[in-house]
């Protein structure tokens, strides 16, 4: 237990200082600039994550955090109402269980979300200590809030529904091609590194590979380790996104403006985060227009989170984002209809 405490705070500490190295690198606090017409507009690129301009995408975030607690069947559920939607994308966060399932999951402990304190007698579990079979007893609803109220809270036992258990990705895969085959693109974050990421990008292979959906999936991470290992294995068949210090270099080169014609770029995507305090932005403006330009001009798809406002997903679409993640993908979709 005390070698298991250890790791998940060594992923901690590493995490935080993996942020603010980045963060030393671009946090500034400042107003948006006015907004520009791109230069460089996507067409016909053939890309999934590559909409032509003026054709943003929406995701939703965590599986659908807004509509049913997050990164649960329920959540994905919740986005099948844009199966008539070329369009609808699925983020969600993945980890892996004791016994090797790739599961749905975005924090470090289950406590967060679920009663796994009141189940398993103890808090800070965290999903790598405990089986599938351990894992589905728990209530993945317990504190998500609609409104003012609790609709999950206190179910325990056979009360729980399947759809706000713990999720297998596998699951996710099943349901939606089930439901609409074709349709759905998907984002998945892994969460942890080694030694877990190996098989949890392993995992995520095989299912892409069974279900036919190289094209369609791209698989994220915060860790320098996780970009390696696909790099190393699955370079031309896994589409990833950038790390950290990718989009810190990525940037750097921006303003230098260097030309990357003939750079090995190993990615597909920048996701990266747009937020608002205040009317101020508080991360230097990864969204502004010759940023996108640029990486446009590398096939680079820009996507956005967590995009929540209407006025942002307005401003990031002018400027030429390619997608954006949302808790709320109805409310984003309609801010861009308009």
């Amino acid at each position: 237990m005390i070698a298991k405490l250890l790791t998940i705070y060594y992923l901690v500490i590493k995490r935080v200082v993996l942020f603010v190295f980045a963060a030393l690198m671009c946090i500034s606090s400042f107003n948006p600039p006015a907004p520009q017409t791109p230069q460089f507009k996507n067409e016909n690129t053939g890309n999934y994550f590559l909409p032509d301009y003026g054709e943003t995408l929406v995701s939703s975030h965590r599986s659908g955090k807004g509509a049913a607690p997050e990164n649960t069947l329920k959540a994905v559920k919740s986005n099948l109402i844009y199966s008539e939607d070329d369009s609808a994308i699925i983020e969600m966060d993945v980890q892996l269980t004791k016994d090797g399932v790739v599961v749905l999951y975005h924090s470090l402990f289950l406590d967060e979300l679920s009663d796994s304190a009141e189940y398993f007698g103890k808090e800070n579990t965290a999903v790598f200590m405990k089986t599938y079979d351990e894992l589905r007893n728990l209530n993945m609803g317990e504190h998500f809030k609609s409104g003012d109220s609790y609709p999950y809270r206190g179910l325990r036992g056979e009360e729980i529904p399947d759809d706000i258990r713990i999720t297998a990705l596998e699951d996710v895969f099943a349901c939606v091609e089930g439901e609409a085959p074709g349709k759905y693109r998907y984002i998945i974050e892994v969460k942890y590194p080694h030694p877990w990421a190996p098989k949890i990008v392993d995992g995520i292979y095989e299912l892409m590979t069974e279900y036919g959906l190289s094209d369609r999936v791209i698989v994220a991470s915060f860790w320098p380790d996780v970009s390696a290992y696909i790099d190393s294995k699955y370079e031309g068949e896994m589409n990833r996104s950038a790390n950290p210090f990718e989009i810190v270099d990525l940037y750097g080169s921006f303003t230098r403006n260097e030309d990357l014609s003939e750079a090995d770029i190993k990615y597909t995507a920048l996701q990266i985060p747009y937020y608002w305090d205040d009317g101020i932005l508080l991360i230097a403006n990864l969204g502004r227009t010759d940023f996108i330009d640029y990486a446009h001009k590398y096939g680079i798809s820009m996507q956005y989170w967590t995009v929540n406002n209407a006025d942002d997903a307005r401003y990031l679409a002018e400027a030429g984002a390619d997608l954006l993640m949302t808790d709320y993908p109805e409310r984003i979709r309609d801010a861009l209809a308009d």
